[in-house]
């Protein structure tokens, strides 16, 4: 057995939530390499199963990374990316977005043609890119709760606490690997049996 951060039960299964992880990138100034990752979890003889969920999107580098994700040897579940519209008008925008509009107005005394080509882009729908896995990873985590005695789930998201909530109640160990700053307050409540550790701690073995 490895003598790494985690004290692990057996049989233990590794959930990955990518789209998560990447999203924690910005606020840890580091990158997590994917084969480091994996090679840091296969280090531990309790790990059966390394699961990998990835949004994919119908261009070159996402198919490229698809491959390459697989061929380090996660087990991979994927499925295509959504674009959702967003209504600028109903968001955090939508101050910003009222004062470009008066920007505009007034740029139509000086220059009628860029002030209504502004107003023209403006106005033209804006999407953001969606692939939740929420339901994905539940239902794969409650389909193996017979066969495991734990999960090491990498997502700081909070909406997955009730399924932890569960695990917990049937002597199950958790252990959430969470980015500072990206770990949802739900997690809070919990009295006893969650384990939570910083990213941070495992970033010499881990980092690109």
């Amino acid at each position: 057995m490895t003598q790494g951060i985690f004290k692990l039960k057996d049989k233990t299964l590794v959930i990955i939530d990518w789209a998560n992880v990447y999203g924690w990138f910005s606020k840890l100034k580091w990158e997590i390499d994917p084969k480091k990752l994996y090679n840091y979890l296969k280090k531990y003889s309790q790990i059966k199963e390394i699961k990998f969920y990835f949004g994919l999107d119908n261009n070159r580098q996402s198919k490229s990374f698809n491959y390459q994700i697989k061929k380090i040897g996660y087990k991979v579940v994927s499925k295509s990316v959504k674009w959702v519209p967003v209504s600028l008008d109903r968001s955090h925008f939508k101050e910003f977005l009222q004062k470009l509009h008066r920007i505009c107005d007034g740029l139509e005394q000086s220059n009628s043609e860029i002030a209504k080509q502004l107003k023209v882009a403006m106005d033209l729908p804006i999407y953001r890119r969606k692939c939740d896995f929420d339901c994905e990873i539940a239902i794969d985590i409650m389909k193996n709760i017979d066969s495991i005695d734990g999960i090491i789930l990498f997502s700081g998201d909070g909406d997955y606490a009730i399924v932890a909530d569960e695990l917990i109640k049937r002597g199950k160990q958790v252990i959430v690997v969470f980015a500072p700053g990206c770990k949802g307050k739900e997690y809070e409540d919990f009295k006893r049996g969650l384990f939570l550790c910083s990213v941070n701690q495992l970033k010499t073995e881990i980092k690109k």
